[in-house]
């Protein structure tokens, strides 16, 4: 059994994409190796330990640095509280395999990761040009950030031993980099973090309602609604006059709030205690989101209902089986949208071979047997 370390960027108790994403891979390696060791960020006055395997071993670090000394750090290529104490941490422990969820972690540590002899496995959230494209920083941190955050991504890809991405079209950005370099990449895709023991029997009957959920306030997701509801959303109205839209999520911003209130067949429900039961009020399932590179998890919470999914051409990246199985339609402008819709809504769908395929790809024990696969492969297992 290998001595690992896994080092994540993320923090353990949100519930966006690149948090789950971690969250997936943190479970299913622990479970593959009770070996396991985690450098974490924590909050102040905070314990993350729900969300992460009882056999690992925990090293939460905490960030109680100044705002001044962090725009100090940033300039200086310290993305991350983690540069010293991962330093001091590998001055003192032995590792055969260090993981860096997400490139950014690499930052300022890769270097002497390399140094300690251990094998690097790096998981790449996404291509950070793309991210960085839609999802600018403050404007004194935005230079210094996009020329570091490049860097790291650049830096896992050349020193790991082996590079995972969540999707394919991710891996063939990076092939087409360095096309010389064997750069040992694998996808990986996503996995829930735990057993999902729900059964599911429910049919299917269209009822005119769609939904959008996602965090609202954050850029790259309340752009494309925005974008959705002035461009698309009147598509709708003409083609299912009697169609209704439900927009849920996180701390709507007010723009979203004033778009939505122009319709009356919208309904926004903020901060729901749980998205799933607003979600299940609908019989189809809309992603709009057309930015970022990375998987687009929302839509895992559709397919998890055994909803089918309408979504832009972006979103679909990482959902080929549920594409070819007929059960996600795509668009990427006006024409394309109206027949996507036109065919989804006329189409009938057993919501439970949507939440089977569902488990085929996305259940823990999916995420496990991929994961086991590619490390046997490449002699990390």
């Amino acid at each position: 059994m290998s001595k690992s370390l896994i080092l994540t960027y993320h923090y353990l108790d949100d519930n966006n994409g690149g948090s789950n994403a971690s969250k997936g891979f943190l479970w299913s390696y622990a479970f593959l190796n009770a070996d396991t060791s985690l450098i974490y960020p924590e909050h102040d006055n905070y314990d993350s330990s729900a969300f992460i395997p009882s056999s690992v071993r925990k090293f939460p670090v905490y960030d109680h640095r100044s705002k001044i000394k962090k725009g100090i750090d940033i300039y200086r290529g310290r993305m991350h509280r983690f540069t010293f104490f991962v330093q001091e941490h590998l001055s003192k422990e032995k590792y055969d395999i260090i993981f860096l969820d997400h490139s950014i972690s690499a930052a300022g540590v890769i270097s002497k990761i390399k140094k300690s002899g251990a094998k690097i496995v790096c998981i790449h959230h996404n291509v950070e040009a793309d991210y960085i494209k839609d999802n600018q920083p403050s404007l004194l941190y935005k230079i210094p950030f996009n020329y570091y955050s490049k860097k790291a991504e650049r830096d896992a890809l050349c020193m790991s031993d082996v590079n995972l991405t969540l999707t394919k079209e991710i891996a063939d950005v990076f092939h087409s980099w360095y096309p010389n370099k064997n750069l040992h990449l694998h996808t990986i895709g996503i996995c829930e973090y735990k057993k999902n023991t729900t059964t599911f029997s429910e049919e299917l009957k269209f009822n005119n309602t769609f939904v959008i959920s996602g965090s609202l306030n954050f850029e790259q997701s309340a752009k494309p609604i925005i974008d959705f509801i002035k461009k698309y959303f009147p598509i709708m109205k003409q083609t299912c006059p009697k169609c209704k839209l439900i927009i849920t999520g996180r701390n709507p911003n007010n723009d979203i709030k004033q778009v939505c209130s122009i319709h009356k067949e919208i309904t926004l429900i903020a901060n729901p205690p749980c998205i799933a039961d607003i979600a299940k009020q609908a019989s189809i399932y809309i992603s709009p989101i057309f930015a970022g590179s990375g998987i687009k998890l929302r839509i895992m919470d559709g397919l998890k209902l055994g909803r089918p999914i309408l979504c832009h051409k972006v979103s679909a990246a990482g959902y080929k089986a549920f594409e070819d199985a007929g059960f996600l339609y795509t668009y990427d402008d006006k024409a394309s949208f109206q027949k996507s819709f036109k065919s989804i809504i006329s189409n009938h769908f057993c919501a439970s071979d949507i939440y089977s395929l569902y488990q085929n790809e996305f259940s823990f024990m999916a995420g496990v047997n991929r994961l086991k696969k590619i490390l046997a492969e490449e002699g990390l297992l």
